[in-house]
């Protein structure tokens, strides 16, 4: 026997609304939890999600008159250019060193400094070392650049008055060096960020229990 269509629909229409009210009640229940998880939500969705809106800039020829959205649309052309262009390898082949050297240093020096101070026992001496390696972690990009620049110096620096106590009167241009800039970015970096590292592996570090790091006696009758 088949269904009238005005008693399916209102049937389906009575049962989406019961299926409405029974998440409105679910959802006033538990408003608190709704409530905190709204802030992040709402953070995530503001920062992270609208700016992508942003990411067509690379799809258009931008005109700050007009406007990201009412600048005329190019497609790829921006990226055909780029790929075309001769500096297209020395951008990839020094992003990808670089960044392979920042990897082949960081990941080290952060794992060794947490095992370092996870085996101190003088927790004051501990907690000063933490202080020391971590506050250089929000110094900003342009205070540690400054801070470069007044250390490497060749005339007035600290590195140029130290060749000038030898009596060295030429002293290196490090700063100028272009060989020395991935050095220079990466330890830099290291110094900066080694001391936050260190603290995420130490709190993971701190849930190990050290029993069961130590190794095991065997211990078995002799037949």
């Amino acid at each position: 026997m088949a269904h009238h269509p005005t008693l399916m629909k209102a049937h389906t229409g009575a049962a989406v609304g019961q299926a409405k009210r029974e998440a409105f009640r679910a959802v006033m229940k538990h408003w608190e939890l709704y409530l905190v998880i709204s802030v992040p939500a709402i953070f995530l969705v503001v920062f992270n999600y609208i700016p992508m809106l942003g990411a067509q800039i690379a799809f258009k020829d931008y005109n700050p008159m007009q406007g990201i959205w009412g600048s005329p649309w190019i497609g790829f052309k921006q990226f055909e250019l780029f790929f075309k262009s001769p500096f297209f390898w020395p951008v990839i082949r020094n992003t990808l060193s670089i960044s392979f050297y920042y990897l082949a240093v960081s990941i080290p020096a952060t794992i060794i400094l947490a095992l370092a101070l996870n085996e101190v026992k003088n927790q004051r001496f501990k907690k000063l070392v933490q202080m020391f390696t971590y506050a250089p972690y929000f110094i900003s990009t342009v205070v540690l650049v400054g801070m470069m620049d007044i250390l490497l110096a060749p005339d007035s620096g600290l590195w140029g008055q130290i060749f000038h106590l030898f009596g060295v009167q030429k002293v290196p241009n490090v700063l100028g060096n272009p060989s020395a800039f991935s050095s220079l970015y990466v330890w830099s970096s290291i110094w900066q960020e080694t001391g936050y590292g260190a603290v995420i592996y130490l709190a993971a570090l701190s849930n190990v229990n050290p029993e069961s790091t130590r190794p095991r006696k065997l211990t078995g009758q002799a037949g």
